[in-house]
C-alpha cells in the first residue's frame, strides 16, 4: 500500500499544496506551529474519516474559506484508488472514491490503512481505560468492517437500555421489554468481545516479540484483555453469552439503582504489563515508551497479516520521544514501510536515514517545499 500523491486545499493553515511521495520514507522538517501536524492529520483524516485531534470539523477548514479538499492517490494490491475528502462549513462531510461517493463516511474506512504514533499515543499506557477502548476500537475497524457496525449498534442498545433503567418502575411493561433489550445487548456485546479477543492476543502475541528485541531480551512485556463481564479467554461464544446475561441477571437492581448499564465492552480494559508489573503505574518512563513502541509496530504486523500488504506507517513528532536506540531500532524496523516522519531537526534522521531511499519536505507557513538531496 502507497500513498503516491497528496493534493490539500484550504486546510488548517494550508491554502493550497501538492506533492509527490516516496514509496518508502518521506520526512518533512518545519518549526513547531508551521503545519506538519495539519499535513498528518489530513492523511489521517482520508483513512479513517475524523481527526486525531479534538476539533470541530469547521476548524479543519481554513479560516477564511468555506470549503476545504484532500486528494489522496494511491496504490492498494495493484489497484490504483482515488479518495477525495470534502469539508463544507456546517455540512456533512462527503467523500468520494473514484468520483462515486460514499453513501456513509465510515465505508471508507480501511480503504487506506494506516497506523499513527504521536506522543499523545502515551495514553494508551498511562491513561483511563477509555483511552484503550478508543485505541482498540480504530484499529479492529480498520480491518474488521463488520465491527464499526457492531460498535454503532451496541451504543444504542445501550442508550435504549438506559432509558428503561433510569424509569424501570414507572411501567408495568417495563421488565418485559427489559429482557428484549438483555437479548440484544448479550448478542451484539458477545459479538464485539469476540472481535476484542482475537485482535487483543494477535497483538500480544506480536508486542512481546517486538518489547523483547527493544530491550535486548533484557525485559519481559505482557498484553491481556480485561473483559468487563469476567474472564472469558478460551470460552466459546455460548460460553461468554451465558456469563454475560449471569453477570446482567444478578446486577440488575445495581444498575436501576444507577440508571446505567454496568456490564459489557463498554466498561472493558487492556492491562499492560512489563516486567510482571503493570506498567501504568511502575512502568518506568523508558518501559513505557519501549512498551508504547512494541504496541505501534505490532499493529503494523496485524494489518500485514490481515491485508496482504503493510499499512502507511505516521510517526508525527515522536523521535524526539526516543533515545537513540529506539530511535534506531524504530527506523531500521520500518525501512520497508511507506513511513511519514514530521520532525523540527533532521540531525540525528540524516545520520540514521544516511542510505534510504527518501523524500524530503520543508514546511513553513503552510507552504511545502521538496528539499530532498
Amino acid at each position: 500500500m502507497i500513498v503516491k500523491s497528496l493534493k490539500i486545499k484550504n486546510y488548517r493553515n494550508f491554502k493550497e499544496a501538492e506533492i509527490e511521495l516516496n514509496d518508502l520514507l518521506n520526512i518533512f522538517i518545519g518549526d513547531n506551529g508551521q503545519g506538519k501536524t495539519n499535513l498528518m492529520e489530513s492523511v489521517y483524516l482520508t483513512s479513517i474519516g475524523r481527526t486525531f485531534r479534538l476539533n470541530t470539523e469547521n476548524e479543519l477548514i481554513n479560516f477564511n474559506e468555506n470549503k476545504s479538499v484532500i486528494e489522496v492517490n494511491m496504490l492498494k494490491n495493484n489497484h490504483n484508488i482515488k479518495i477525495e475528502l470534502q469539508l463544507e462549513k456546517n455540512k456533512k462531510k462527503q467523500v468520494l472514491i473514484n468520483g462515486v461517493k460514499l453513501d456513509k463516511t465510515s465505508e471508507m474506512i480501511g480503504i487506506l490503512n494506516n497506523v499513527i504514533f504521536t506522543p499523545d499515543d502515551m495514553k494508551i499506557i498511562k491513561g483511563s481505560p477509555v483511552e484503550r477502548r478508543k485505541f482498540i476500537n480504530i484499529d479492529i475497524s480498520q480491518i474488521k468492517p463488520k465491527y464499526k457496525y457492531l460498535l454503532n449498534k451496541y451504543k444504542k442498545v445501550c442508550s435504549e437500555r438506559n432509558i428503561i433503567l433510569k424509569n424501570y418502575y414507572t411501567k408495568t411493561q417495563n421488565k418485559d421489554i427489559m429482557s428484549i433489550w438483555d437479548d440484544y445487548l448479550v448478542n451484539v456485546g458477545t459479538d464485539i468481545i469476540l472481535y476484542r479477543l482475537d485482535y487483543i492476543n494477535k497483538l500480544k502475541n506480536y508486542a512481546v516479540n517486538i518489547y523483547a528485541e527493544i530491550s535486548g531480551n533484557r525485559e519481559k512485556f505482557d498484553l491481556n484483555y480485561l473483559c468487563n463481564i469476567g474472564n472469558i479467554n478460551y470460552m466459546d461464544k455460548d460460553e461468554i453469552k451465558k456469563i454475560f446475561y449471569e453477570k446482567i441477571n444478578s446486577n440488575i437492581h445495581h444498575e436501576i439503582q444507577y440508571g446505567t448499564t454496568m456490564y459489557g465492552p463498554h466498561r472493558d480494559d487492556i492491562i499492560i504489563k512489563t516486567n510482571d508489573r503493570e506498567c501504568k503505574y511502575f512502568g518506568s518512563q523508558g518501559q513505557q515508551r519501549s512498551a508504547i513502541l512494541a504496541i505501534k509496530l505490532a499493529e503494523i504486523e496485524i494489518i500485514k497479516e490481515e491485508i496482504g500488504e503493510y499499512p502507511v506507517l505516521l510517526l508525527d513528532d515522536v523521535l524526539s520521544e526516543l533515545d537513540n536506540n529506539r530511535k534506531g531500532f524504530l527506523m531500521n524496523y520500518v525501512r520497508e514501510i511507506q513511513t511519514f516522519i514530521t520532525t523540527t531537526d533532521d540531525h540525528d534522521l540524516n545520520i540514521l536515514t544516511k542510505y534510504y531511499h527518501k523524500n524530503k519536505f520543508h514546511i513553513n507557513e503552510g507552504k511545502i517545499v521538496n528539499i530532498t538531496n
